[in-house]
């Protein structure tokens, strides 16, 4: 009797515990079922203003190749192949794109109005945006003449003596041209003056400045400010690297970039120097963006660019008002849209870092504006989100016109652009044929549920 009760009591409370689990089952169903047909987040995840859609994760550079993400329609997989074509585009990239449209109008109209020389290198004024300008399409439409003139305008400033005093105007204005000397593809264009222009280029990024925020070379600059200069060095270092074929170059590059977004004193050159600003997160790990979920007395730091926030004055809130921080991310964004063609993941590192910042300037009242809106379309692409204040006629210190060619490549692939904001009525709304098939899904999970509940147990 009393095995029997044992026994009894044993088949009882397994059954109960099947049931049970029937019943999670059930409601595991229940909660996934809407979530995925309607692309609702999950429980304990609200609809935040940050849209996650980079799965890769944080992971420090390696010491070879850059690891492959297979991103692009011309990656090969993993190795050296995965590198794509073109410094800013391929070939095949750029002849996919319209020859029509504003981003289109922006650029002719560029050269129909270039805003003139002299071109040479430290100075800040925008003449080298009519560079790109021709680049640009003289690539697109295969047109001798702008690329005659885009290679002059390289000729130009290669000949023109330099202001030792600025080297923040050279840092600005170097990756512009070289960019443009690969749209154009100089070395079959031109090869005499693409080996004179490689010679030059590779004594140019280490010339050392005496003024201009300290002087310095491009190289030193970069290993040395974590500010808008830094971020300027380290886009022309890039593309420097990859126009001279310098893949130990390229990989330094790439390993500061790394611990700037970051903050992993394992890739943060020894020599760098930090203003000790208290818009840093953590004195102890600086980084150049704020680290997720850094926030101070009720307000969320996360997403700050500390180094030039602090242009206009230390913590406070409402956070002052700085064009400093856009000119950062103009350096920034050049360089990851660059490194990610190569293989590397910056769109993922520090935790989103790039859209985190970006989000933050939003949340304060600080969007991008004026020329400094060219970025929009490249975080866009990256993050697969959309943005309010695109123009695309915008051009800044370094680059422009990114409303008409980013997009092709050199970003993650999204499953579709996300509302930035995380509304509820920002418009649009599940399809009809997901919402239908969501509740006769619904209703077999019911119905499923109840049988396997009353089931007998066997």
């Amino acid at each position: 009797m009393h095995g029997a009760g044992r026994t009894d009591r044993h088949v009882r409370s397994s059954g109960a515990r099947r049931r049970t689990a029937r019943l999670r089952t059930l409601l595991a169903v229940l909660v996934a079922v809407p979530a995925v047909v309607l692309g609702a987040p999950p429980p304990g995840h609200a609809a935040a203003v940050m849209v996650s859609v980079v799965t890769a994760q944080d992971v420090a550079p390696a010491d070879g190749s850059p690891t492959c993400r297979d991103r692009t329609a011309d990656s090969g997989g993993d190795g050296p192949g995965c590198r794509s074509e073109g410094i800013l585009l391929s070939h095949g990239e750029l002849m996919a794109l319209p020859t029509s449209g504003p981003g289109w109008d922006a650029i002719m109209a560029r050269i129909n109005r270039p805003i003139g020389g002299p071109y040479r290198l430290a100075t800040r004024d925008d003449s080298n945006k009519d560079v790109l300008a021709l680049a640009l399409a003289g690539a697109r439409l295969d047109d001798e003449n702008y690329k005659g003139l885009a290679r002059d305008r390289l000729a130009e400033m290669m000949d023109a003596p330099r202001d030792t005093d600025d080297v923040l105007g050279t840092l600005r204005h170097l990756q512009t041209y070289i960019i443009s000397a690969d749209l154009i593809d100089l070395a079959s264009f031109d090869p005499g003056l693409d080996a004179d222009f490689r010679r030059w280029l590779a004594a140019e990024i280490r010339f050392d400045y005496s003024g201009g925020g300290g002087g310095g070379s491009v190289i030193s600059t970069h290993e040395k400010k974590p500010n808008n200069f830094g971020t300027h060095a380290g886009a022309t270092r890039i593309a420097a690297a990859l126009y001279l074929g310098d893949d130990a170059e390229l990989r330094a590059a790439r390993d500061i970039w790394y611990g700037w977004a970051t903050g992993d004193p394992e890739y943060t050159p020894s020599g760098r120097v930090w203003r000790g600003t208290n818009w840093q997160c953590d004195q102890d790990r600086p980084a150049g963006i704020n680290v997720a979920g850094c926030a101070r007395n009720g307000h969320s730091l996360d997403g700050v660019i500390p180094e030039d926030q602090e242009r206009c004055g230390e913590f406070s809130w409402p956070p002052c008002d700085t064009n400093y921080i856009h000119g950062a991310t103009d350096g920034m964004t050049l360089s990851f849209w660059m490194l990610a063609r190569q293989g590397e993941d910056p769109w993922a590192w520090g935790d989103q870092a790039a859209l985190r910042q970006m989000q933050w300037k939003y949340d304060v009242g600080q969007p991008p504006y004026a020329g400094f809106r060219w970025q929009i379309p490249v975080i866009e692409d990256a993050y697969g989100i959309d943005l309010p204040g695109n123009d695309p006629t915008a051009t800044s210190t370094n680059f422009g016109y990114a409303d008409w060619w980013a997009g092709p490549a050199g970003a993650p692939q999204s499953d579709g652009p996300r509302d930035f904001t995380g509304s509820t009525d920002a418009g649009g709304g599940p399809p009809v044929l997901a919402v239908t098939l969501g509740a006769v899904l619904l209703l077999f999970g019911l119905g499923l549920g109840v049988w396997a509940i009353r089931r007998p147990n066997s």
